[in-house]
Order: C-alpha cells, then structure tokens, then sequence
C-alpha cells in the first residue's frame, strides 16, 4: 500500500516523536549519533557566526551541538509540531534559547526568504521526502552564494536490498525510499550544487542496527509486544531487524555524508 504525500510525511513526523521510538534508536535519530553531525559539519567548514539551517531537525540535538559546539546561529525546521515544541523547550533549558529558534515547516516548501542561510544540514530524512529534488531545490534557494550543505544519509544498493525492506514501512525506517550513492549526486548536481566530498559511514550503520536490535530483544524479555498504532509486533520488528543488518553486511545498505557547495 502506498501513502500519498502528505501522508507519509505526517507518518513519518509522528513517529520519530514518539517517546518510544527515540528509546528504540538510543536517543539518536540517525547513525553516528553526534559524532556523524560533528563530522558533518567540519566537512562543511562550520564556523562561529555562520547561520545553520537544520532541514528536519526532530527534537533539535543536532542544531543545538551546532550552537554549543561551532559557534552557529542556527534555525530548526521540522514537520512534527510536537517535535518543534520539543526542541525549543530543549534550547531553552541548555541556555541556546537566543542563538537557536525551531519553527514548524514542509522541507519541500520551506517557509523561509531566498539566499538567508550560509550552511543547510539535513540528516537521515532526505531519503523519506517525497519529493527528493524539490526538498534539495529548497536547500539550494536559502543559501547565499557560496553556501554550503551536507546531506547525510541511508544508501542502499537497490538489486540486492530484500522485498522486506521496500515500502511504506520500510520507507519511515529509512531505508525502502533511499537512493545509491549515485542517486544522491546525481540529485545534488540538478538541484545546482558542486559535490565537494563523500564520506561513507558504512559502519555508524551497523552499529546502529545492533543497537536497535539490542532494545528490541530486551523489551521483549521484558513483555512489551509491540508499540501502539504499529502493525509490527515485537517479533516480527526484530525479524525485519536481523533483515536490515544482513543487508548492511552484504553493503546492500550503507550510510554517508554528501558535503556540496553553491
């Protein structure tokens, strides 16, 4: 069955603000954790001053390690208003409530002026936008000349990735929407931007599966059974589970960072 549109981006807003979720991927959103958005972002020269755009910033760990840690003025958007009113609460308590603001938008409309940013991030959420290019042509409009933006992202080899693993639940799990390495450039050079590194995160990928994994099997000698409004339950989750990290052995799903400039 496949979503519409706005279906899918709502399915995907509600789920990554679910409490339970964020427990199920360790509090990290994407893999590598903080060490993928710092890596990220020295890849895109980050520097003290610069204004951050995050495209899909979820509860904000990311935009606030870019204020903390670089220096940056940065602005979160995200679909989710739950996750929005989240990352405020979160800035405010960190004291980064003047250097970081968290507004509700559609990456593929973004609610924001031309040429108003100097660096956009967009981590593990490019692969579930429905429309890939319009989402990257955004990125492309808010960036002042020389602008910089690093996408980091699943990519799978579509031949060899499993039956399990394609559609709309695949698609919210990042990874039966995701494009090659090859995908991802290409989408990038006809959105305007010149690639200026790859960096492949094959193994945050694996770790990441592990973990989840881990969760799952311990909820489960706990007697949890499965999450609420979720068609999955807690064996079968952990059945697609051992799926996913089979094809990431295999190098049918991996995980990089794409850094381009304007």
């Amino acid at each position: 069955m496949l979503l519409a549109p706005e279906e899918l981006k709502s399915c995907c807003a509600s789920v990554y603000e679910h409490p339970a979720v964020r427990w199920l991927l360790g509090g990290e959103l994407h893999p590598g954790g903080e060490q993928s958005t710092r890596r990220a972002l020295e890849l895109i020269a980050l520097a003290r001053g610069n204004r951050l755009l995050d495209v899909a910033s979820g509860t904000g760990a990311s935009a606030l390690l870019a204020a903390r840690e670089f220096g940056a003025t940065v602005t979160g958007v995200d679909y989710g208003e739950a996750a929005v009113l989240a990352a405020t609460a979160e800035a405010e308590a960190q004291g980064l409530g003047d250097g970081v603001s968290f507004a509700r938008s559609d990456a593929e409309a973004l609610a924001l002026p031309d040429r108003s940013f100097d660096v956009v991030l967009c981590e593990c959420s490019l692969c579930t936008f429905p429309d890939k290019p319009q989402a990257l042509r955004e990125m492309r409009r808010v960036l002042r000349p020389g602008g910089r933006v690093a996408v980091s992202d699943v990519v799978v080899d579509p031949e060899r990735l499993p039956d399990e693993l394609l559609g709309p639940i695949a698609t919210i799990a990042c990874v039966g929407s995701a494009l090659t390495r090859g995908g991802y450039e290409e989408l990038l050079a006809e959105a305007g931007f010149e690639l200026v590194a790859v960096e492949d995160r094959a193994a945050d990928t694996a770790s990441f599966a592990e973990g989840i994994e881990e969760r799952l099997r311990g909820a489960r000698l706990l007697g949890f059974d499965g999450f609420a409004g979720s068609p999955l339950g807690i064996g079968e989750a952990i059945r697609l589970i051992g799926v996913a990290r089979e094809a990431i052995a295999d190098g049918a799903i991996g995980y990089a960072i794409f850094a381009a400039s304007v």
